[in-house]
């Protein structure tokens, strides 16, 4: 038995939902169950957001691996969720992998946590804020003698990265596993399963006139998808914004697209934010061609992945749901851009 935890946003729902199909590849006899507790419990919305909760079925109408909820009656699913939720994990830094586990074993499924312990490897963000290193990286010279350094230890840092024991695994035991995420970064070995991931993710048609037009007019021209990913992500993007990185790739694209159009994908409390900040961005709206998308919300929101894989180009945050609409551009001579060197990209800058 294998058991993957998915939870967060669209983006990070398909990583995992990834795994599972590397693990079904490696043990084609197994049973594999999904896990989606993290949904279930409002408090965990507050520490890390859950966006518009599990999506998989209803976008892409995926229904197997069965919930592992289906494996208990409801009597004992309701148990199982307040030990759970006694537990309140969710200010343990999120520790679900140990305390999900032992909830399932006490409930008689002796599975073996394949996913860590993560108040062991906690250090408190205050902490880590109060560093002389941590404030000196949070300056533009600082920021640059980081990505400079990054570059020069690319390898390293690729190496350091590789997940493909923790997701290619062959074992006859029962795991508890899921969200490391890992897919969208070098080196992982995605080649393996993409004949699965293109006919597992496949969006229902458009049925609209607004994004029909817009995928139509992406599909035209030389298009050029900014994922400005901030909300709940600016503090791991912020830096982007603040030393540069937006105005080189953007540059990197100039010298290397004619007539690109840039097009903007954020969530709806920035988009008025990357209106008003061109400069940012290194574009001068009045000369440029650009557009901002800014009406598919809520539980539409996921039609930006689908119209960002209707560009020719992309440039993108750390952002799985950007990175997911990098990948699916058809371009072949796509030039998609990401701020961290393992990032699975064409340029990093």
């Amino acid at each position: 038995m294998k058991i993957i935890h998915i939870e967060s946003g669209l983006g990070n729902q398909m990583l995992s939902y990834c795994e599972y199909l590397a693990l079904k590849m490696m043990n084609p006899d197994d049973e594999f169950y999904l896990e989606t507790i993290i949904y279930d419990i409002p408090e965990c919305n507050e520490v890390t957001c859950q966006w518009n909760g599990y999506e998989l079925e209803r976008i892409f109408g995926i229904n197997t691996p069965q919930n592992i909820k289906s494996l208990f009656t409801k009597a004992e699913w309701k148990e199982i969720l307040a030990e759970i939720h006694e537990t309140e994990f969710w200010n343990k830094n999120m520790n679900y992998p140990v305390y999900f586990t032992e909830a399932f074993n006490r409930h008689g499924l002796n599975l073996e946590n394949f996913r860590g312990d993560f108040e062991q490897e906690w250090v408190r963000p205050e902490v880590i804020a109060k560093t002389l290193r941590a404030q000196f990286i949070d300056t533009y010279w600082g920021a640059t003698l980081k990505r400079y350094y990054h570059r020069v230890r690319r390898k390293k840092i690729i190496k350091k990265e590789d997940r493909r024991s923790m997701l290619f695994i062959q074992s006859d035991r029962n795991l508890f596993t899921g969200q490391r995420l890992a897919f969208k970064n070098i080196g992982n070995e995605r080649w393996r399963i993409d004949e699965d991931i293109r006919s597992t993710f496949v969006f229902p048609e458009f049925n609209d006139k607004r994004n029909m037009e817009m995928a139509n007019m992406l599909d035209g021209c030389n298009s050029v998808a900014i994922h400005a990913r901030r909300g709940d992500m600016l503090s791991t993007n912020g830096w982007c914004y603040k030393f540069g990185y937006f105005q080189r790739a953007v540059k990197h694209i100039r010298k290397n697209v004619q007539a690109p159009v840039f097009v903007f994908f954020t969530n709806t409390d920035s988009i008025d934010w990357c209106r008003e900040n061109a400069k940012t961005f290194g574009l001068d709206y009045s000369k440029d061609k650009v557009f901002f998308i800014d009406w598919n919300t809520g539980s539409e929101s996921y039609r930006d992945m689908q119209l960002m894989g209707h560009c020719k180009h992309a440039i993108i945050t750390n952002s799985s749901f950007g990175w997911w609409g990098a990948h699916f551009i058809q371009n072949p001579d796509k030039i998609t851009i990401s701020p961290l060197v393992e990032m699975d990209t064409t340029y990093h800058c």
